[in-house]
């Protein structure tokens, strides 16, 4: 997997004009140039669209508000701490993405493509945001306020958010198996892999008990023997009883999308509700 850190005017801009204002000095620059050119301000709405299917090579119709943000001390300035941002990110995959590459590879055990991560101000905490009808499947939209407590964490973010775009065309009545799947696999399995701990108390509250069900046939899915999951049950701090499940040793073969179907066409058997504990 590689990822690729951008920071472009015209995604930048978009979000900054259709977004909630990150301070006042935006949102009083925004409201004179909505006054001013209300039409084409309105206009640029439904060009979000247009902008991510291609923005390295995006020509807009009109380009005079563009032109008239690029040019204003305000936007300068949010221009700067962005690609302060995209630095920080970068830089902290480039020292990660060997070890979290190989990781990735070896638990979900398919090849994800080179992503375009669009950088905006984290102040707007646009998170994984992409176009439903746009055909380019490689790019995401990101800007997370929460990234500076832990950048680490934040490159796990957006892995996450990107094998969740990777996995969408499931069933929406399939939707919390999926989500739960993912957690594990990233928010729980690679993150404990990459700081060198179990964080598998980690993660959404509403699907921990789902998470619960599914943990024994995930370590499975890891290739764990017997005598292994006695030792992961208490260094995740999640108890069960091996002996109640069958092991499903040709789970260890499979990628992470036929698990999934694994656990779909099974959910009557895995998801026990009244053996439900909390994690």
């Amino acid at each position: 997997m590689n990822l690729n850190f951008v920071l472009n005017d015209y995604v930048l801009i978009w979000n900054l004009l259709f977004r909630a204002s990150i301070s006042s000095n935006i949102q009083g620059f925004k409201q004179k140039l909505w006054k001013n050119y209300r039409h084409s301000y309105n206009d640029l709405y439904k060009e979000e669209e247009h902008i991510l299917k291609d923005p390295k090579n995006y020509i807009p119709d009109d380009d005079a508000i563009f032109d008239m943000v690029k040019s204003s001390d305000v936007y300068k300035e949010v221009r700067n701490e962005t690609e302060k941002y995209r630095l920080e990110l970068l830089h902290t995959w480039d020292t990660l993405k060997k070890d979290i590459s190989k990781n990735l590879k070896d638990i979900i055990r398919f090849d994800i493509k080179l992503y375009h991560v669009l950088v905006v101000d984290k102040k707007l905490d646009v998170i994984g945001m992409t176009v439903p009808k746009s055909r380019r499947v490689n790019t995401i939209t990101w800007g997370n306020r929460k990234d500076s407590d832990n950048y680490t964490l934040a490159i796990i973010n957006i892995i996450e958010h990107i094998l969740r775009k990777e996995l969408s065309n499931y069933q929406v009545e399939y939707k919390d198996i999926v989500d739960a799947i993912i957690e594990l696999a990233i928010d729980n399995e690679l993150t404990s892999r990459t700081l060198k701990r179990s964080v598998y108390l980690r993660g959404d509250s509403s699907l921990k008990f789902l998470k619960r069900q599914l943990y024994p046939y995930f370590l499975m899915y890891l290739g764990y023997s017997k005598e292994e999951i006695l030792n992961r049950m208490l260094e995740d701090k999640i108890i069960f009883e091996l002996d109640k499940y069958t092991f499903e040793r040709g789970l260890a073969t499979v990628d992470l999308k036929t698990f999934i179907d694994f656990c779909i066409k099974n959910q009557r058997h895995i998801l026990k509700i009244s053996d439900l504990e909390i994690i």
